[in-house]
């Protein structure tokens, strides 16, 4: 696919975006550490696939649909059929009605590259091969652990008929440094916001992953420097949380008398999920669901007053993983250090004990 130019940046998705099933084929498999497996899914519906205006990613989410053991997936022509609005509600209702033993099951992955231009356009997803303490493995991940070339995949993703991609939350504006911050399950996200950073940007990307194994090279052409935390026996989240403190200090965390003031103004996370336990809160998702924050009393990076949609806040953090360990940096960094949440994008993609769909 076509590289974006220097000046790249996401573009903010609008409400008229549309999710359509893309029916495609597992081209090949390949282990990328012992805890992260990549699938490379084909097919020309791909050509539908929608990216950003430059042909970017940056963190594009899709949904994948896991079969049932011993059940094939459902049939694309008729979700697509029950579809006819184009705005993705009516086949996502229709797969519910679905006897529930035989629907499969809905996870939420990353394209970690797209290769749209091709004669037979490609997608690679990352999938982690986590495995609890009990041996048991998430749909998911015994799914991507079984899987062999020539196994249909169905997914559902951005349509470029509708002429915007939904899915893509990295929108740093005019910021010039970053930060980002994950676990494994935000790694193929950071890896392909970095490829996709601009020269000339700034910051760190901290990630923590089970062990050394699983560090990668992770290219970019912007200065951002890469920290690998090795979990091991740790609790997860623990070393990104302390890194996390170290990291951001002043000018940018600078808390005072006016904590109690800022903690107000900052608000409530929006949770979403199965009961309401995974956190999302970024600048895309409230504007999207028209839940606009006030900014009132909040400061930008600098500790100035609530900028203007012109104005250049010189820092943006993108923070994803685990939701218990998302929403304590959220409170950290937004109640703390007085971060505008317009400069930060907080993103629980699974949490403890709970099914993540």
């Amino acid at each position: 696919m076509s590289r974006p130019t220097s000046s790249s940046r996401p573009r903010t998705q609008a409400r008229a975006a549309v999710v359509r099933p893309f029916e495609l084929t597992v081209a090949a498999v390949r282990d990328l550490t012992p805890n992260l497996r990549r699938l490379t899914l084909g097919g020309t519906s791909l050509r539908d696939f929608a990216t950003d205006a430059d042909g970017a990613t940056w963190d594009l989410r899709i949904k994948v649909l896991v079969p049932s053991p011993g059940h094939p997936l459902p049939r694309v022509a008729e979700l697509a059929a029950a579809d006819p609005s184009g705005d993705g509600a009516s086949w996502y209702q229709t797969w519910l009605g679905l006897p529930e033993g035989t629907r499969g099951e809905i996870r939420s992955y990353t394209v970690r590259e797209a290769r749209l231009d091709e004669a037979y356009p490609e997608i690679d997803v990352d999938f982690v091969l986590h495995v609890d303490a009990d041996g048991h493995s998430g749909p998911a991940a015994t799914w991507a652990m079984g899987v062999a070339p020539g196994d249909k995949a169905l997914v559902f993703g951005p349509s470029a008929a509708s002429g915007e991609c939904a899915g893509i939350e990295f929108a740093p504006g005019l910021a010039g440094h970053v930060l980002l911050v994950g676990d494994e399950t935000a790694l193929p996200a950071i890896g392909g916001i970095l490829r996709d950073l601009p020269a000339g940007m700034t910051g760190q990307a901290i990630l923590e992953v089970p062990g050394a194994e699983d560090f990668q090279d992770l290219p970019t052409r912007a200065d951002v420097g890469v920290t690998w935390l090795a979990r091991g026996e740790r609790t997860h989240g623990e070393l990104l949380t302390e890194a996390v403190r170290g990291v951001v200090l002043e000018p940018f965390c600078a808390p005072g008398p006016d904590v109690p003031a800022r903690a107000t103004a900052a608000g409530e996370p929006l949770d979403v999920g199965p009961d309401r336990e995974l956190m999302w809160d970024t600048p895309q998702y409230r504007r999207l669901f028209g839940a606009e924050p006030t900014g009132a009393g909040l400061g930008n990076a600098s500790g100035g007053a609530e900028p203007g949609p012109a104005t250049v806040r010189p820092f943006y953090a993108w923070i994803a993983g685990e939701s218990g360990m998302v929403k304590a940096l959220r409170r950290y960094l937004v109640r703390d250090c007085g971060i505008n949440r317009e400069q930060v994008a907080f993103m629980g993609y699974w949490k403890q004990g709970v099914a993540q769909r």
